[in-house]
């Protein structure tokens, strides 16, 4: 059998979802590689990745059962298979899923289907959701798959054998780092002032004077285009939610012009399969593509993590531009309403992988996340660029250690938060530390689930925050003072907060 052409839409949801997955952004690498694996149920690669993304033991065992199928000669993915067979009891069998019918747990994807090959299967039992079963006999070694439409229910449990990277995977390498057995860390976080049974959320009865300002955050699950949510203003108590953004101008991202103007936030566009920046004012009314203010030349792809000065005068964001793979810093100006090649400047030009930048008070300094290889080993640490003489300071030092993601400065200039996954942990936990390169990073959020995005308050006294720890992702407040965390939102759809405004 003939391969089928390459799908240029496919290739570059895979590219995406490689350079999310280096730059420890999980959420959009997920999203990313299920799309991928949704539009070619065949693609080991994309499977393949997408096992390192995941988080439950069930979920990396349908992945990796599916690269199997796809390619029985793929010895690494059978090797970790066969370490995931070895913690689970005997009595239950592995499944391998991928995507076609609607999942009933919403794990690997919304779309998931067992792949049965002519090897000689003679039935599928246990199987929940049964919708239809072709299969071909014989033992024949043909790779290719059957027509075959059977939906596993794919059940969320505590992961036992960690596969998650602990390291990122420099650009271009065909398959993620994924370990069972965590490298040993050369970095010791300072234990956590609060214990994890004090991080249980607590419903916001009555909003405290501190709490002023407003919240943005994606709010929905739009089956078929996941990544163009509506786009929602909440206030700090959870209360008075407003959708912001027109229904066909979604997107996910959103963050808030320090001046109370205007919000930026990334667009995927189905059609062509662009990642592109753009702005409104807060009644959604004139979407704009920021690329007009420089005049759309040069052509920038993948525009992603927007961030605005303090002082609303520049939009940073990352772009893989002309002649490069990998994602840069850059920022455009948004004085004035001409467009002008000069309103664009790139920050940054090297082989790192750059994501989520945010600025310090005063617009001259900006914090960001890098991969990068060092000693032969792929890490990820936090960095500062400084605008006005174009410097470069390492933050962070800790190696395979952490792999730091999405920080975010205080207003008084002091200290940074930061997302981090520990090297062999499964979660992402909410860490912060002086703004000062050498400094200790000190967990302040452990909970059990994925915590992720921490962004300041106006007066600095709280940060907002997202968590899956309930089995759904909601919007979480954590006040410095008392240790206190407190849920806002509570409903069934996804809610990812990205910003507090004033």
């Amino acid at each position: 059998m003939n391969n089928p052409a390459p799908n240029p839409q496919v290739e570059q949801l895979l590219r995406e979802g490689i350079q999310a997955a280096q730059a420890g952004d999980r959420t959009t690498a997920r999203a990313r590689l299920e799309r991928v694996v949704e539009m070619d149920q065949y693609n080991e690669k994309g499977w393949f990745w997408l096992a390192a993304m995941v988080d439950t033991v069930e979920e990396k065992r349908v992945c990796l059962g599916n690269v199997v199928v796809i390619n029985p000669n793929n010895e690494r993915a059978q090797r970790l298979l066969e370490q995931l067979e070895s913690q689970k009891p005997a009595s239950a069998p592995i499944a391998a899923a991928a995507p076609g019918t609607p999942s009933t747990t919403g794990g690997v994807s919304r779309k998931a289907v067992f792949l049965a090959i002519g090897l000689g299967i003679a039935a599928i039992c246990a199987l929940s959701c049964v919708l239809g079963l072709v299969l071909r006999g014989g033992g024949n070694d043909d790779p290719t798959p059957a027509n075959t439409s059977v939906a596993i229910n794919i059940s969320p449990q505590a992961s036992a054998v960690n596969l998650s990277p602990n390291a990122l995977v420099p650009q271009g390498t065909p398959e993620p780092t994924i370990s069972p057995t965590p490298l040993p860390p050369t970095w010791t976080p300072v234990p956590s002032p609060t214990p994890r049974q004090e991080q249980m959320a607590t419903p916001l009865a009555s909003p405290s004077a501190n709490l002023g300002g407003k919240i943005i955050m994606q709010s929905g699950d739009v089956v078929g285009d996941e990544d163009n949510n509506p786009i929602v203003l909440i206030r700090p108590d959870g209360s008075n939610p407003q959708v912001i953004a027109r229904e066909n101008e979604r997107g996910h991202l959103p963050v808030l012009s320090p001046d109370g103007n205007y919000f930026a936030y990334i667009k995927y566009a189905t059609g062509t399969g662009e990642v592109v920046l753009q702005y409104d004012d807060l009644q959604g009314t004139t979407p704009q593509w920021a690329s007009m203010r420089w005049g759309g030349i040069p052509i920038l792809a993948r525009q992603d993590m927007p961030a605005w000065s303090p002082d609303s005068r520049w939009l940073a964001f990352t772009a893989i531009g002309p002649g490069t793979n990998t994602p840069n810093l850059y920022r455009v100006s948004m004085v004035g309403t001409e467009s002008s090649p000069e309103a664009l400047e790139q920050l940054t030009d090297d082989e790192a992988v750059e994501s989520w930048p945010a600025f310090a008070p005063g617009d001259k300094l900006i914090v960001y996340a890098a991969s990068f290889m060092k000693d032969d080993m792929p890490v990820t640490e936090l960095r500062i660029y400084n605008v006005e003489d174009k410097t470069i300071t390492d933050l962070t030092t800790n190696g395979t250690a952490l792999v730091e993601t999405a920080p975010d400065w205080s207003p008084d200039g002091r200290t940074i938060i930061f997302e981090a996954r520990e090297s062999g942990a499964g979660d992402a936990d909410i860490y912060r530390m002086a703004a000062e390169p050498g400094a200790s990073p000190q967990k302040i959020i452990d909970a059990d689930g994925d915590d992720i995005r921490p962004r300041f308050s106006p007066d600095g006294k709280y940060i907002v925050f997202s968590s899956n720890r309930t089995g759904n992702w909601d919007v979480f407040v954590y006040e410095f003072a008392s240790q206190i965390t407190y849920q806002l939102t509570t409903d069934k759809q996804t809610d990812i907060a990205n910003d507090w405004g004033r």
